[in-house]
């Protein structure tokens, strides 16, 4: 009886500690991958990490239906008009030169507070640090990692092509890749350290700038040593610790009640 009581509160700790992690890292992004969806010119990527503060996405084929052929986005944010709004992430292409965009605005693209292409060249980090005051309400901000070689302006289904592309360079985006238009071009894109909120000014936490942003909207490459950026996201540990805790509480209690 006594091993019996053991085995459940080991079970109970285990299944404590799964359970908590798994609503910790659950669901901070949410993506879309055409072609893992059946659509033909659509991305195929897997996301192999999600946190508040980044995600990785390993890709397998860009595609060649525009960036929105793959989107990793975040959704239920308070975005009110008047208010001043502070993002800031580091961003990485590991394998190719990858142009990605960056959407804080409505599916059309009229109602706008932020849109940036970012040139994430192979190998390299970017490092974007914006600050901005909202000029229309929201919840979500976009990545749209999907290959596009700026061509999708006639689109109908691409309702914010003719918009972006005006943020967008003179240039043909991923077009630039040799071979661009079989699209299968593998890579490693991944979103380090992400804040998002109220700048420091304004009471917020407040981010030092690391990043030039052009006037054309697009953000020039900043390198790194290396690809690591601390996401200071432990919140995994402490649902861990949490329910160690919580274990020890249940064998704790289990033994009370047998020497009752």
């Amino acid at each position: 009886m006594k091993m019996m009581k053991k085995l459940v509160a080991v079970v109970a700790a285990l299944t404590l500690t799964i359970g908590m992690v798994s609503t910790a890292m659950a669901a901070s992004w949410q993506t879309y991958f055409g072609l893992n969806k059946g659509w033909y010119e659509g991305m195929k990527a897997t996301l192999t990490s999600n946190s508040d503060t980044g995600w990785t996405a390993k890709i397998s084929d860009i595609g060649w239906g525009g960036c929105w052929g793959g989107q990793v986005f975040k959704k239920g944010l308070s975005i009110k008009p008047g208010q001043q709004y502070n993002i800031k992430f580091t961003i990485k292409s590991s394998k190719l030169d990858k142009w990605v965009y960056l959407k804080i605005g409505d599916e059309s693209g009229k109602k706008m507070n932020l849109g940036k292409w970012i040139d994430c060249r192979k190998g390299k980090s970017v490092t974007v640090n914006e600050t901005f005051t909202a000029k229309y309400s929201g919840k979500d901000i976009y990545f749209g990692i999907g290959g596009d070689f700026h061509d999708r302006q006639k689109v109908k289904t691409d309702k914010d092509a003719k918009v972006r592309y005006k943020y967008a360079p003179n240039s043909k985006l991923d077009g630039r890749l040799p071979s661009n238009y079989s699209a299968g071009h593998p890579t490693v894109i991944s979103v380090t350290g992400f804040s998002f909120g109220a700048p420091a000014s304004n009471g917020g936490s407040g981010t030092a700038s690391n990043g030039t942003v052009n006037s054309n909207g697009t953000v020039n490459t900043v390198t790194t040593s290396d690809g690591t950026v601390a996401t200071g996201d432990f919140t995994p540990i402490a649902c861990g610790a949490t329910a160690v805790l919580a274990a020890a509480a249940i064998v704790v209690f289990a033994k009370r009640r047998q020497e009752d």
